[in-house]
């Protein structure tokens, strides 16, 4: 039987030879590539500013030390997300206050997060899970409010809009990824971006050793990290984004796949956008249905990779100890009902109907019900 993997990377020949084209320059890192990426990706966004990093979580760690996050200080986020959003606060000293989320949005809710600011909170962390946006306006309002700025972990939401505004480029700063299940990869990177120079003169620096690079052989005013992007992996980067238009289109189409061959079944709820968010892009397909640990099993006997997204981080053994006793039911009774299913531009709609097919048989099967 056809492997289907969980995840997949598209790259065409135009992604190796610009790629090829910088390994047979003098600049593989630190040159006019990465420039490049970053002026293309802040032209598809409309934003006036973008740094590329190493990762989203090197970005996230710098949008907090830009806003100047440390010790003893409090970020509000959400627990239902990868652990990187919540390891990003711990790495600048700071407490993570994880609160629950909305089972429409599965993002952050805004009655939540009234209830947990205090004079404490020094950020807060919106995370756009699986690419749909959380109640972004409301939680700017509520921030605006408090003056406490805001940072979108947009990782999952490359090309996805929010009542006709581009996810990510609403609060105070922005981040995104590009690992190779994202919908366009840079094999490991990320982008920060924000509308404030300010803000982007920091981004800058903390990426580069806290140095100026202004030419000065003492030229570090700050303490600062190595999490520049290298221009190899910008290059793919830049040479996907040629081509985003494509890429959503395809994923669209297979997400459309999906939805016709699993609506008749009520046992499937399969994820859906709201009408306020136009042109989604499409990161995963993650459908909610009980006993999903028994159903990737079998799904995995008959060569079908499927994923649990996400196991709660403050259920992780890490923060259980370190913060025990946090309750967040609808995040819990969320995350004991997720399944991603094969997703990746390559999938043909006859896959799309034997993963279907597959779900479908194991459904059924007696083990499952």
């Amino acid at each position: 039987m056809k492997h289907f993997p969980l995840a997949k990377p598209e790259i065409t020949q135009a992604d190796r030879k610009a790629v090829n084209d910088v390994l047979n320059s003098q600049y593989l890192s630190r040159g006019p590539v990465v420039k490049a990426f970053e002026n293309k990706f802040s032209q598809l966004l409309q934003i006036n500013y973008a740094s590329a990093v190493s990762s989203g979580t090197a970005g996230l760690i710098i949008a907090l030390q830009a806003l100047k996050v440390k010790k003893n200080d409090e970020v509000i986020t959400v627990s239902f997300t990868v652990p990187a959003t919540v390891n990003s606060i711990l790495t600048v000293g700071a407490k993570p206050i994880m609160i629950d989320i909305e089972e429409d949005t599965l993002g952050m809710c805004p009655q939540a997060l009234v209830q947990a600011v205090n004079d404490k909170t020094k950020a807060i962390i919106v995370v756009h899970a699986f690419g749909k946006a959380a109640q972004i306006h409301e939680i700017i309002n509520i921030a605006k409010q408090y003056k406490i700025p805001v940072i979108e972990d947009a990782c999952e939401a490359i090309g996805n809009q929010f009542n006709k505004k581009i996810l990510g480029t609403l609060a105070d700063i922005g981040v995104f990824a590009f690992y190779p299940n994202k919908q366009i990869t840079t094999g490991e990177g990320g982008m920060l971006i924000t509308h404030d120079e300010e803000l982007y003169q920091k981004f800058e620096i903390l990426k580069n050793h806290g140095r100026t690079m202004n030419g000065d052989l003492y030229d570090q005013i700050s303490f600062g990290w190595n999490f520049r992007l290298s221009d190899i992996n910008a290059a793919l980067g830049l040479s996907q984004l040629q081509r985003i238009s494509e890429i959503i289109k395809k994923r669209q189409q297979i997400a459309k796949y999906y939805s016709r061959f699993l609506q008749h079944s009520a046992q499937i709820k399969s994820p859906s956008f709201s009408s306020k968010e136009q042109k989604s892009a499409w990161f995963v397909y993650v459908i909610q249905v009980q006993n999903p640990d028994k159903i990737k099993q079998k799904l995995q006997s008959r060569n079908i990779q499927s994923g649990r997204y996400f196991a709660p981080v403050h259920l992780q053994p890490y923060y259980r100890k370190l913060f025990p006793g946090i309750k967040l039911p609808i995040t819990e009774k969320i995350a004991n009902q997720t399944l991603a299913l094969p997703f990746y531009t390559q999938l043909q709609q006859g896959d799309i109907e034997i993963i279907s097919c597959e779900l479908f048989n194991t459904l059924k099967s007696d083990k499952i019900l």
